[in-house]
């Protein structure tokens, strides 16, 4: 079938008008109709977001491109020897495997003494000839696959042949790519020994069939074969979320660009102390572009000119965060790639350390203290963005004000601070792209205005078939809403804003075993309580992948930074509604978020406090991927919010 009369015919069978699919690629109805017609050519740029829109499956798609016309996918499983190469070659489908380019997959296995359970070890790599490129392996002294063969048990390694008479060098490089963002994200892998980032973002002939059903037929047959877990699995990943192996869009190309530009320059320079600052609201993709910056510099340092401007040596880099969650995931990513000791850490340990880097990465630096709150010595201690700067030659930041959730973090009342984040020699990025909430524009802006607490945005919910937004009179449907969710889509959490009482470290006084948060009928512990969800924490398992959490209700402690499929975010006491403006409101006397505000004449409701409160509120209602669900707490909004949907 053509593309145009699948198009059609799909959208028909989806119920979709041409204004549905419209709103949801963000173009005209006439660009739908000229489309469906055959009067013009669907751009590149679309095609991948159009056949999720239309739910093609990947049989679909590759018919469409032409896959299924001639010679069907190939996957050949070889030992990775020279018998085993020259076993390969007289395959009955060598000819094309050996003709046209190839991926291969080298696997080897480990078990662990103490579990009895068994991890697995990887490297992917493409090549135009594939017996030449394995003996170029096989007689190198130093490498990955060799590597993998002596650390694998029984010194045994599967080498997966993948090929198919359409295959192409861009293609083959492009699947790579996909293959080490997905093996990150794998829990059945253990550590990857890739050496190299493609970086890939550039378009090529057929690149939507060998992104949206090539690599998916790949990965499910290998996935058959009980190589690799499931898509669904890899992708509800932390790792998988940021992984520094993203295809990167063309604004967040561009910013990488200038800043890898930025960091080369200052470290020609014999002056350091520059700033890179990265914003852009939540969402928008930041988190990515930093994991693939510190992979970068980590693989391939740059020369530094040192102080005398005459000696030079390999530029050193550190990633920084201080939200705990967020450091367990980029710990993890750098344990898989290998990258060594204190390359990762939390932002006390290093400044303690006081060792200087090259390049010092901070995701989340929003969240950094400006005052002494961990009893720090008083004469030696200073804020910590300050003892930062002092200790990098370039500092990079993520910085969203729009995230700043506690009077801990703020700036305005020193001038070093502000200077440091917004002076004359801070060269700032932005990115203004969405990336995480997966929704049309108008819903996109929608839930924006709504968690800015904008005015009259509490108004009818867009309408989009993609996205879920929800609002609960009934606290066990809306618990139970969230859950069937978790069962159906994985990585579906309630969160809630810090409205019940909770003290680390001790229990309640009042018999419960918990720290409970409280919501109609239902009550919860509140995060990082559970018994079966600490043992995972002291694995450094982050909080959502923790099957227990699903029992919780997590805080912007735990989210922050993250994604998930469905949140169902409960609106505590202190949000409440403003019906003068017709949004929401902060009563910050209702929080218990103390250690983030500060009370002043008998009150916490000031202009200040409330500025905290409302990012708490942003940080919650933005994490969800493909859905929003909210109970509120108080009567009034509750029932405005009911009336939102159509």
């Amino acid at each position: 079938m053509e593309i145009y009369n699948l198009i059609k015919s799909k959208r028909i069978v989806l119920g979709l008008t041409q204004d549905d699919v419209a709103d949801r690629l963000n173009v005209t109805r006439q660009a739908i109709q000229n489309w469906e017609n055959n009067k013009r050519a669907i751009p590149n740029n679309l095609i991948a977001k159009y056949f999720e829109i239309l739910d093609l499956n990947a049989t679909e798609i590759l018919s469409l491109f032409g896959f299924l016309s001639n010679d069907n996918l190939m996957i050949e499983e070889i030992d990775y020897s020279k018998k085993g190469i020259e076993e390969f070659q007289e395959y009955e489908n060598a000819e094309v495997l050996m003709n046209f380019p190839t991926l291969y997959l080298g696997v080897g296995k480990q078990r662990n003494k103490y579990t009895n359970s068994i991890k697995q070890l990887a490297y992917v790599g493409e090549a135009s000839s594939i017996v030449r490129r394995t003996n170029e392996h096989l007689n190198a002294s130093n490498d990955k696959l060799n590597e993998i063969k002596a650390d694998a048990d029984n010194k045994k390694e599967t080498l997966y042949i993948v090929g198919h008479s359409k295959f192409n060098k861009s293609a083959t490089l492009e699947l790579e790519q996909m293959f080490m963002d997905a093996l990150l994200g794998d829990p059945k892998f253990f550590k990857i020994y890739n050496g190299r980032n493609n970086g890939l973002s550039l378009d090529f002939y057929e690149r939507n069939a060998y992104r949206g059903a090539v690599f998916p037929e790949i990965w499910e047959q290998l996935r058959q074969k009980d190589v690799v877990s499931s898509l669904t699995e890899v992708h509800n990943s932390a790792l998988f979320a940021n992984s520094p192996f993203k295809s990167l869009s063309p604004k967040q190309l561009e910013a990488k660009e200038l800043i890898t530009q930025k960091i080369s320059e200052t470290l020609n320079k014999t002056s350091d102390n520059a700033v890179i600052k990265i914003e852009g609201l939540a969402g928008s993709g930041k988190t990515v572009l930093m994991s693939q910056l510190f992979y970068d510099f980590w693989k391939n340092p740059v020369k530094v000119t040192e102080t005398d401007g005459i000696t030079t040596h390999k530029s050193s880099v550190a990633l920084l965060v201080r939200h705990e969650q967020q450091r367990r995931t980029y710990e993890q990513i750098a344990k898989k790639l290998n990258m060594g000791q204190n390359v990762v850490m939390d932002v006390s340990t290093f400044i303690n350390k006081g060792k200087k880097v090259d390049v010092l990465l901070v995701d989340e630096a929003h969240l950094l203290w400006s005052g002494n709150y961990s009893r720090a010595k008083s004469e030696t201690w200073e804020p910590e963005l300050m003892a930062l700067h002092k200790l990098a030659k370039t500092l990079v930041l993520i910085y969203d004000p729009n995230q700043l959730v506690s009077a801990r973090s703020k700036v305005e009342d020193n001038d070093q601070l502000v200077d440091i984040l917004n002076g004359d020699k801070t060269f700032t990025i932005n990115l203004d792209e969405q990336w995480r909430i997966n929704a049309n524009q108008q819903t996109i802006e929608w839930i924006q205005s709504l968690a800015h607490f904008d005015k009259n945005s509490l108004v009818t919910t867009p309408k989009d078939k993609g996205y879920d937004i929800k609002f609960f009179d009934d606290a066990s449907a809306f618990r139970k809403a969230i859950e069937i969710k978790n069962q159906n889509n994985g990585l579906s959490r309630m969160v809630a804003t810090y409205d019940w009482k909770y003290s680390q470290g001790s229990r309640p006084k009042d018999g419960n075993l918990f720290w409970n948060v409280t919501f109609g009928d239902e009550v919860m512990p509140w995060n990082l309580e559970l018994p079966e969800v600490k043992p995972a924490q002291k694995k450094q398992i982050p909080w959502q992948e923790i099957d227990g959490s699903l029992n919780e209700v997590g805080s912007d402690f735990t989210v922050q930074g993250i994604d998930l499929n469905y949140v169902g975010v409960i609106l505590g006491p202190s949000v409440v509604w403003n019906e003068e403006i017709n949004a929401l409101d902060i009563d910050a006397d209702r929080s218990m978020d103390h250690q983030k505000i500060r009370k002043i004449k008998g009150t916490y409701n000031t202009v200040e406090n409330k500025k905290y409160l409302r990012n708490v509120v942003n940080v919650l209602l933005t994490r969800g991927v493909h859905g929003l669900y909210i109970y509120a707490i108080d009567d009034k909004l509750r029932e405005k919010l009911m009336g939102l949907t159509k």
